[in-house]
């Protein structure tokens, strides 16, 4: 079944390879959505996919990039409209 959540990380996860961390294991997984900085220094994930490989993704979320340090992950689900044509993206990517 599919299902869509809405994710807030908060630590050092910006400026860390962060959002192409999450990216890269967002594609592996065969998932849909997006990972972008927030002005507050968290970073915000919307992904949707399948319930068993979102909760993969939840797991490499906790564990972070090798120089992020999570402090806190915040998880609500969330339904929306919006048609990802099964792609995840890093928005405000400036390479």
């Amino acid at each position: 079944m599919k299902r869509c959540i809405k994710v807030r990380v908060l630590g050092k996860v910006q400026d860390v390879g962060y959002r192409h961390y999450v990216q890269k294991h967002a594609e592996k997984l065969a998932l849909e959505g997006r990972v972008q900085n927030n002005e507050d220094g968290s970073v915000a994930i919307l992904v949707c996919g399948p319930s068993e490989k979102i909760d993969d993704l939840i797991d490499v979320v906790y564990q972070g990039s090798s120089k992020a340090k999570i402090e806190d992950v915040i998880i609500e689900p969330v339904q929306i409209e919006t048609d990802f044509r099964g792609i995840f993206r890093v928005i405000g990517d400036s390479h």
